[in-house]
């Protein structure tokens, strides 16, 4: 049997925090997270003392890269070095977030991504695999190319499933498209969630979609039909259809800092899942940069992509820990708040809160430790360390 190791500080769970706290550890899993005079630990098991905060791991459910490496690049080794990127900041498992190229046999990142599901030596765990589109609204396309956008149909969701060996978790889709809702069970049946996005969808169509199951919204307020007093469209419909869950990027950019305020006070925190929706240069200092054969300008945590007379927010370049920063400070909520929002809330999306996403006995060891100023220090998988600043 695998020694207990005890781990004492400020414990944050999905509901408070534990001042005077202790999680304790055996092999992979948490035994006990809670008030240390209760921890039933024996003296003689080893302890160390965390200056700071401990949390659960954090999970991104929408990346597209990080610390210069892309998911479209194919390879292997780009698919791990995106995986150690992220446990410096906190990440300790994602979706590996892509488009689907036309020739979809021909999808090899996919493929790539698939094969490495599940953990990453010394890197954030590989949940699945997350498609932005095909079956999107070019109307609403955002940084999505032109030709990785058409019509839904039965025989190319097929060929999807298969590149990615039946990995795929997640689909952003738009309901409104002809075919779009009758893909919604197959991709049920194939335990993937089809996610509302890049969607020009009006509030009838969004609800007809919500009613079909879809139960995720990708990056709330972007690249979808907007509120109006006279047609909600899909904002409406989000607002109003109290089971979804949604996406969110806090970076005070691509919603401003007052409508994430807003949107905190009229929505359950619950039902908000930070991402980071980042791009390869996430990580790494401002430039210039490409993705998906397109050069963009990463600046202080935005990517813009400059084409014609004004630029256009392309993506992000924050990841999860300056994120959870931002949140704090643009909506007004706690860490303990900031922390759940990218942690158990992603997992609950996923229906894998038993094994990740909070500090709970039974779930994974995966743990991040911060300073008092809410900086990474250190991060956990299963127990080990993966990264020690």
């Amino acid at each position: 049997m695998a020694d207990r190791l005890w781990f004492l500080g400020r414990v944050v769970t999905p509901t408070e925090v534990i001042e005077q706290g202790v999680v304790g550890i055996e092999g992979e899993a948490i035994v006990y997270a809670g008030p240390a005079p209760q921890a039933p630990r024996n003296p003689q098991e080893p302890s160390r003392t965390v200056t700071g905060w401990i949390t659960p791991g954090l999970i991104d459910l929408h990346l597209h890269g990080a610390g210069g490496y892309d998911l479209m690049d194919g390879t292997a080794e780009s698919v791990e070095q995106v995986s150690r990127t992220l446990v410096q900041h906190g990440t300790t498992a994602y979706l590996a977030t892509s488009m689907v190229k036309r020739d979809i046999p021909a999808n090899r990142h996919l493929a790539i991504a698939a094969e490495l599901t599940g953990p990453v030596d010394g890197g954030a765990e590989i949940l699945g695999i997350h498609v932005e589109g095909p079956f999107v609204n070019p109307l609403r396309g955002g940084l999505i190319r032109p030709d990785r956008i058409w019509l839904p149909n039965r025989p190319d969701l097929e060929q999807i499933l298969a590149v990615s060996h039946n990995k795929l978790r997640m689909m952003t889709m738009a309901p409104e498209l002809p075919g779009g809702l009758d893909l919604l069970k197959p991709l049920a049946d194939a335990a993937c969630i089809g996610s509302l996005g890049h969607t020009d969808a009006a509030f009838d169509e969004a609800r007809a979609g919500f009613k079909q199951g879809i139960r995720h919204v990708t990056h709330l307020y972007n690249a979808m039909r907007g509120l109006h007093h006279r047609e909600p469209g899909a904002l409406g419909a989000v607002f109003m259809d109290h089971g979804v869950t949604a996406q969110l990027i806090t970076d005070g950019v691509h919603v401003h800092p007052e409508l994430l305020r807003w949107t905190a006070s009229v929505l359950s925190l619950d039902a908000l899942v930070l991402i980071t929706d980042a791009l390869p240069a996430a990580g790494l200092a401002d430039g210039v940069y490409a993705y998906d054969g397109r050069n963009y300008h990463s600046e202080n945590g935005s990517a813009w992509y400059r084409e014609g007379p004004e630029p256009k927010l392309f993506g992000t370049t924050c990841l999860m820990d300056e994120l959870i920063r931002r949140a704090m400070k643009f909506m007004g909520i706690t860490f303990q708040q900031a922390i759940a929002m990218a942690s158990v809330n992603p997992a609950r999306t996923l229906g894998i809160e038993k094994r990740l996403g909070s500090l709970a006995p039974g779930c994974q060891a995966d743990l991040v430790f911060w300073d008092n100023d809410h900086q990474v220090r250190e991060t956990m998988i299963r127990g080990k360390t993966a990264w020690k600043n």
